[in-house]
């Protein structure tokens, strides 16, 4: 697995792509402290770090787009429909794992970028930071925002597998990652359960608080948020980041290893 997360590190940093996305997430998080800089406008001072100052909206997002281009690339799709008939069941099952190995790494180099650029860009700002988290916060933080982001680069590779596609795969990771399918799947099942006679939006406040995209919503407003107990369900973001993100992201790697590095075997 060592050789093949190499060799995809070398085609992504030989990309034209990887150094655009880096580009615009650079300019997204600059321009605004510049602005502040020259304009002397904006906030008086940030309350922390993880929250207002270094807003992570639209990662997971990003992330999930990275793994579709990473796994529908033309190359990587020729390579498969041609290769991976003639490999072995064992080496099937470590190339497609490895998919989503790499795209979960790439997910956490991009939350860890975005980070570092966002702390250039309060520097940059000149506004200070009243009340700044300790180290082992922010590590945590950053921690459970990889981890929700985790499910929708692991949904993303899958659906890239099965469909090999990369329009389907890109609109699936971006409706995915903004919690839009989410959403929409548990409107239409409170939907069905009026009609069956039950109260509107008892499953969503059931079982919203439980879903990827909620709890990503919770951690992103900051590390003070996400150990927070004060809940629907009593239960801080950051635990139900890891008894629901964790396991889904290792259950959808699972299922691509050993289900869909079945397909197309002569």
């Amino acid at each position: 697995m060592i050789a093949l997360l190499r060799s995809d590190a070398y085609r992504v940093l030989h990309s034209r792509w990887i150094w655009l996305v880096a580009a615009i997430v650079a300019f997204l998080l600059l321009a605004p402290a510049l602005m502040m800089r020259w304009t002397s406008m904006g906030p008086i001072y940030y309350d922390d770090l993880t929250s207002s100052a270094l807003p992570m909206t639209g990662v997971q997002i990003l992330a999930a787009a990275m793994a579709a281009i990473v796994c529908c690339d033309r190359t990587d799709i020729g390579f498969a429909r041609s290769i991976l008939s003639s490999l072995g069941e064992r080496a099937r099952m470590v190339w497609f794992a490895e998919k989503c190995v790499f795209s979960l790494l790439l997910a956490a180099v991009l939350i860890a970028f975005t980070f570092v650029v966002g702390l250039i860009g309060l520097l940059v700002s000149g506004v200070p930071v009243t009340n700044p988290e300790p180290a082992w916060q922010v590590a945590a933080w950053l921690g459970c925002t990889w981890l929700c982001a985790a499910p929708y680069v692991a949904l993303t590779v899958l659906v890239a597998h099965l469909t090999r596609n990369e329009s389907v795969t890109t609109v699936f990771a971006v409706l995915s990652a903004g919690g839009l399918l989410e959403g929409g799947l548990l409107i239409g099942i409170d939907f069905l359960h009026a009609l069956l006679g039950g109260e509107f939006l008892t499953v969503t406040a059931v079982v919203g608080p439980w879903l990827p995209a909620e709890i990503a919503s919770a951690v992103g407003a900051g590390a003070q948020t996400m150990f927070s107990v004060d809940n629907a369900v009593s239960l801080a973001p950051a635990v139900r980041a890891l008894v629901v993100c964790l396991p889904v992201a290792a259950a959808t790697v699972a299922a691509d290893a050993l289900l869909v590095s079945r397909r197309d075997v002569a």
